[in-house]
């Protein structure tokens, strides 16, 4: 078991801040401080309303009794006052603290904050160090969706961040996540909806490290979060992220030693380093550490460590994932896509041959180059819409349509003709598309007509299938085909494109 954060990860959670990739997640410990914790809420409750049970310390339960015998509201007030009366507290010179958590991640350089709390602290420690915080909450219920919702041409920043109540806000009675009912509500709604998690929101699970803070392996909160986490957390699973435990009390090393086990089971490929320390502990490294490192200083046990690494070149196949799926378009699977290429790839045969490169969700336009010169790939895969013009849809700042027309993609392609070799467009009408980029690669391949997500994931899986089992792009475009027909009679869709021609189209519909 390790207590505090070892060199590496200090390391690599110190760029991830730098480069505005690391987003914080703040529970409960994060507050307890000033805020009394659930289980002294759910004791005073208990003895108040005369709780049968013996588990009179889980606010959630307790929660859920006092709602049953008065009404849903009822606790949901009660939480709110409680809180309000201890903000009236908490003076604004609370936050000139340098070590106290918030206000050390407030003077961090980044855009999103996200936290399972119902206190603003986050919010005041922001203000208090001159930034404009937006503050936000998931709408997770139907009375919730009809109140004002932040713009939708609002982009986060390190100046005007978001900070995003997933389980709701003392302000917002009605936005909280409190009883067993409303865990359950909760997890439901965010599975069968996954637009209630904003753009913003969405990018920063998937492409940021996550900086967990003052959760505990008993929280209702723990629990039911990586629930709703684990989509996002598979499909940004080349990205580690870190989660600072709160130890139980009156448990002893042992103990603790099979919470780590238990914690590392649970996380399973999450890639989720854990370690347990007092948040206040944290947070005065953490400030020491930012400072060492925005002023050059590096530590003795690093100094033979690059603060920037650098990729080196290898023999192996690089590919990159990129993904579109503007809100202002039905919603597509790109998700369970990528999982699938991913989980093809880590069994094929020839898996050592193979960089699966970190994914690209929500793909604007300038974010096609930059990842074309950041991965130095071999293969491009896009995953998204098309139009009947031939047009990919890619993403604009609010999370909108942003259509590329072929000439324009060709155009970017032609750059990078002598290092990309395939490229696989995985939408609708992309032919059109295709035929213009394959004036420069090799090898392209588009959809002739609309393309059902069924069909497009089961032509992902067969193509990466064979192209890990050691057959040519040929090989593993016509196992693609296959693999459609074996489901679904969508398997003449497809198209390969080899050095501007199409390849035995007629002679395969013939065979077919």
């Amino acid at each position: 078991m390790s207590n505090k954060l070892n060199e590496k990860d200090w390391d690599l959670l110190l760029r991830r801040i730098k480069d505005g990739k690391c987003t914080p997640f703040l529970g409960a410990g994060a507050c307890s401080q000033k805020i009394p914790v659930g289980s002294q809420i759910a004791s005073e409750w208990a003895k108040d309303y005369d709780y049968p049970m013996k588990d009179s310390d889980d606010l959630t339960r307790v929660a859920q009794f006092v709602a049953v015998i008065t009404d849903v509201m009822t606790p949901k007030e009660m939480v709110c006052k409680k809180i309000k009366e201890k903000l009236k507290e908490v003076a604004p010179s609370y936050f000139d603290n340098p070590d106290e958590l918030h206000r050390v991640l407030a003077d961090l350089p980044l855009p999103v904050y996200i936290t399972t709390n119902y206190d603003d602290f986050m919010v005041q420690a922001l203000k208090n160090r001159g930034k404009t915080p937006i503050q936000e909450y998931c709408r997770w219920n139907k009375n919730l969706r009809k109140s004002k919702q932040t713009s939708s041409d609002y982009v986060p920043t390190p100046e005007k961040p978001l900070v995003f109540h997933l389980h709701g806000c003392y302000k917002k009675p009605e936005s909280l996540v409190l009883t067993e009912d409303d865990y359950l509500d909760f997890f439901a709604a965010n599975s069968m909806e996954k637009s209630l998690l904003p753009p913003s929101i969405q990018e920063a699970l998937t492409g940021t490290s996550l900086l967990f803070l003052g959760y505990s392996i008993t929280d209702w909160d723990f629990r039911v979060l990586f629930r709703i986490l684990g989509e996002y957390l598979e499909i940004s699973s080349r990205r580690t992220h870190l989660s600072v435990q709160l130890v139980p009390g009156d448990v002893s090393e042992a103990q603790i030693e099979k919470a780590q086990e238990y914690l590392d089971h649970y996380f399973g490929k999450l890639d989720i380093h854990v370690y347990w320390q007092d948040c206040c502990e944290f947070a005065k490294e953490l400030r020491t550490r930012w400072e060492d490192f925005n002023s050059g200083i590096i530590r003795k046990d690093t100094e033979n460590r690059r603060p920037f690494p650098i990729k080196e070149k290898t023999d192996k196949v690089s590919i990159l994932f990129l993904a579109a799926d503007p809100t202002d378009a039905s919603r597509l699977r790109l998700g369970e896509e990528f999982r699938e290429i991913q989980e093809k790839m880590k069994l094929a045969r020839l898996r050592d041959q193979f960089t699966l490169e970190l994914p690209q969700l929500a793909v604007r336009p300038s974010d096609i180059s930059q990842a074309l010169l950041d991965t130095h790939p071999q293969i491009v895969h896009f995953s998204g819409h098309g139009t009947p013009t031939g047009a990919l849809c890619f993403e604009n700042r609010v999370g909108g349509t942003h259509p590329i027309t072929p000439d324009a993609l060709a155009a970017l392609f032609k750059q990078f003709s002598g290092q990309v070799n395939c490229v696989i467009l995985n939408a609708c009408y992309s032919e059109i598309q295709a035929k213009a980029i394959a004036k420069h690669i090799k090898y392209v391949i588009g959809m002739n007509q609309e393309i059902g997500d069924k069909a497009a994931i089961d032509f992902a899986i067969g193509f990466y299938q064979a192209l890990g089992g050691g057959l040519s792009i040929e090989g593993a475009y016509e196992l693609g085909r296959v693999q459609i027909q074996m489901n679904i009679p969508e398997h003449l869709t497809p198209t390969l494109i080899k050095e501007g021609s199409v390849v035995n189209v007629a002679a395969q519909q013939n065979e077919d």
